[in-house]
């Protein structure tokens, strides 16, 4: 097998199996040994059946009370941390509302958001005065704003192109960011939000749980998505690691053979103090740029 991104013929092969809905199905990976990169063998026939209608990006579950506060920590990006403190949520503001606030975009920006799902980040952009639209091949119901689309039969002239966890839904990493580069405005912006292969795919292997299989069809390391986003015409402008408990609380529910279904960490048997050095040690990975997933800001050359 050659690697997709560096086209080395070097690798070793995992057998994966699929623990979000806890099917089991296994599945055969290869880790390309020159940039890092984990790839699936073979895409599924049907690959479809694996985001049946529960799967977490169709939900457009925003409360009234949350939407508001998403719009002040637009407006207001300091807030964040008392905002969180206010929702007794460390996830508040979430990573891809923190992600775009931090671009700085002036209103009335041209947005598009690759993988959508039913458009939560869409519907919060349009209502602090963004030009945002959505796209996503397994959307469950189009709007005026969201469409069952892939990137390559959009239009161009977009001030800012994201791929929030989705780019690794695609097989063709390289040529879908040669898409938004060339649909991207000459001062735009790609933002790219991904799993990152470091320090909790060393250490929990096959139990990691942003390996995401059959879903993920390539998962990237630092090395090889600089390579990609290089291949694709962009430089690097920044990189945010942006990894949280989540690396701990999936990956240990999988070492035990427990779906995601079960990641309340009370059902799982974790202690507050548990969490909290969960929580410290994701900051610390974050810190070294070693956590699980990172956010990457893309300029064109």
């Amino acid at each position: 097998m050659n690697c997709a991104i560096c086209n080395g013929n070097e690798g070793s092969t995992h057998l994966l199996r699929e623990m979000m809905f806890g099917t089991g199905d296994v599945f055969e990976y290869w880790e390309c040994s020159g940039c890092g990169c984990i790839q699936i063998a073979s895409v599924p026939e049907h690959i479809g059946d694996y985001y049946p209608e529960q799967y977490y990006s169709f939900a457009m579950d925003l409360k009234p009370v949350d939407r508001w506060l998403y719009r002040a920590y637009f407006r207001y990006p300091g807030l964040g941390g008392a905002l969180r403190r206010a929702r007794r949520n460390p996830y508040f503001a979430d990573q891809k509302f923190q992600a775009v606030a931090q671009t700085r975009l002036k209103s009335g920006a041209k947005i598009l958001d690759v993988g959508c799902g039913a458009g939560q980040l869409v519907s919060v952009l349009r209502s602090v005065g963004y030009d945002a639209h959505g796209i996503d091949a397994f959307a469950k119901d189009e709007t005026e704003f969201i469409r069952r689309s892939t990137l390559d039969h959009e239009s161009g002239g977009w001030d800012m192109i994201m791929f929030h966890h989705s780019l690794e839904h695609i097989q063709d990493n390289i040529g879908a960011l040669r898409s938004a580069h060339a649909k991207l405005k000459p001062n735009g912006t790609c933002l790219v939000r991904i799993p990152v292969a470091a320090w909790a795919w060393q250490h929990y292997g096959k139990n990691w749980v942003q390996l995401d299989a059959p879903r993920h069809f390539v998962i990237h390391s630092l090395k090889s998505f600089e390579l990609a986003a290089e291949l694709a015409g962009f430089k690097m402008a920044n990189v945010v690691f942006d990894s949280t408990v989540f690396q701990f609380f999936g990956s240990e529910l999988y070492k035990k053979g427990l779906p995601l279904k079960a990641m309340a960490p009370e059902r799982a048997g974790w202690t507050k103090q548990q969490s909290r050095e969960f929580s410290a040690k994701a900051e610390q990975l974050n810190r070294q740029q070693l956590g699980d997933q990172a956010s990457f800001y893309l300029r064109p050359h």
